[in-house]
């Protein structure tokens, strides 16, 4: 009479192989869940940008990106003293500068971003307006700038020149 069965010792080597396995597969998932949230961050930012750029040239008044720590309230509004990953807004801006006023259009509401997520940015640090010419000022009057977006190590970098164009690169934070 024949048996059939995995002895003892088969199964233990069995596992053994599977947990090395394992032990080698997890920092990369680790690594491949942070690279898709800096990206997914990164375009979600970069498409904010756009959209306030083409609807300042499209409509021809100036259109603004502005930080905001109660987007998803029922009236949103911009928060300088928030930080970028805790969201932001696209309006229509014919009142006050960086500011939701009473007569502007609200066009785009962004929740915040995951919780690992450090956004830094040098010269758009309150809100990036864009003109009907397309050229971009930030909060400090200048056209350009870099937004520095951090997840666990890896950069990406969101350069806007002069003219308002953004671009992207890579870097380690």
């Amino acid at each position: 009479m024949k048996t059939r069965g995995f002895t003892l010792v088969e199964l233990l080597v069995t596992l053994a192989i599977g947990t090395i396995l394992l032990m080698i597969a997890i920092p990369g998932y680790a690594f491949l869940v942070n690279t898709n949230k800096l990206a997914a961050v990164t375009n979600s930012l970069v498409t904010s940008i756009q959209l306030a750029r083409s609807e300042a040239i499209k409509r021809g008044v100036r259109v603004t990106v502005c930080k905001s720590s109660s987007a998803l309230v029922a009236v949103p509004s911009c928060n300088p003293t928030s930080e970028w990953h805790q969201g932001w807004l696209i309006f229509v801006d014919e009142g006050t500068r960086g500011v939701v006023d009473h007569g502007d259009v609200l066009l785009w509401v962004q929740d915040s971003t995951p919780e690992a997520t450090n956004i830094i940015s040098n010269n758009f640090d309150r809100y990036i307006s864009y003109l009907p010419s397309g050229a971009s000022q930030g909060s400090n009057g200048l056209s350009n700038g870099t937004i520095r977006i951090c997840v666990s190590g890896v950069q990406r970098n969101i350069i806007i020149n002069t003219v308002g164009r953004p671009r992207l690169s890579s870097g380690y934070c």
